[in-house]
């Protein structure tokens, strides 16, 4: 997995990029290399969730743009997690499949998709057809859009608008609570913050005796939850005799 990161100087001209979420490296590299010699540097994730916090970052720059996204739909469960990529970038979102589905065609446009179809007989026309989709998309005609509704760190990526906690591409099913009090957490990471802080900001009530073991008791449920679905992804670290704090790597308690 490339970080564009090593790309992004801030000097320069505008540096264009494209995102490929898929699993098939080598055809990645292969197509790289085409696009490389029209001035567009290929970036791969293996993941709808990297490929997300990779056109976030690419987008949030304003040295780089982000010319296509390109989802390849053989290996890669995209459809979750498609309506957040469209809410979260302003670029045209491709769907490629060598298996074209009528249903997953309309599902697909219905959730944010610019374009969904089969591969072509060659490379030069899936290039021909991607720029078709491409020049057709007014990107400068579009609202400005409001800030961010997504968290991401590492595996974890969280939709506010939605409510939302996906672990790589598994949704993670979270009650009310659970998803306020990790919002809360991953909001403010790194920052240690009490019981009496996130029992007051979940429930709306000031701190009493019995509010400990009901933030605890909470934590350790969400903490289950994201570990069976990644055991990397528990990122809960206790503070002893203060609270909680979202650490910026997993807890290895």
């Amino acid at each position: 997995m490339q970080n564009p990161s090593a790309f992004f100087t801030g000097r320069g001209s505008l540096m264009r990029y494209y995102i490929s979420i898929e699993k098939n490296n080598e055809g990645f590299e292969f197509f790289k290399a085409l696009w490389a010699a029209r001035g567009i540097t290929g970036i791969r994730a293996d993941t709808m969730t990297e490929g997300i916090e990779r056109a976030i970052e690419i987008e949030k720059s304003e040295a780089n743009e982000l010319y296509f996204i390109d989802i390849v739909a053989d290996d890669i469960d995209y459809m979750p997690q498609l309506r957040i990529l469209h809410d979260e970038t302003n670029t045209p979102i491709l769907i490629a499949t060598s298996k074209y589905d009528d249903d997953e065609h309309h599902e697909a446009l219905n959730n944010g998709a610019d374009f969904y179809g089969k591969y072509c007989d060659t490379p030069e026309q899936n290039i021909t057809a991607v720029m078709a989709v491409v020049n057709s998309f007014d990107r400068r005609a579009r609202k400005q859009r409001p800030p961010s509704q997504i968290l991401t760190h590492g595996c974890l990526l969280i939709s506010l608008k939605a409510r939302h906690v996906f672990v790589s591409d598994t949704e993670v099913d979270l009650t009310k609570m659970e998803f306020d009090i990790l919002h809360y957490l991953c909001r403010n990471r790194g920052t240690a913050l009490t019981f009496g802080q996130i029992f007051l900001h979940v429930w709306g009530e000031e701190y009493e005796a019995e509010s400990a073991k009901i933030v605890h008791t909470h934590i350790k449920r969400i903490r289950k939850k994201l570990t069976d679905a990644s055991p990397n992804c528990d990122y809960i670290e206790t503070v002893w005799n203060v609270g909680y704090r979202f650490s910026t790597q997993p807890n290895r308690e």
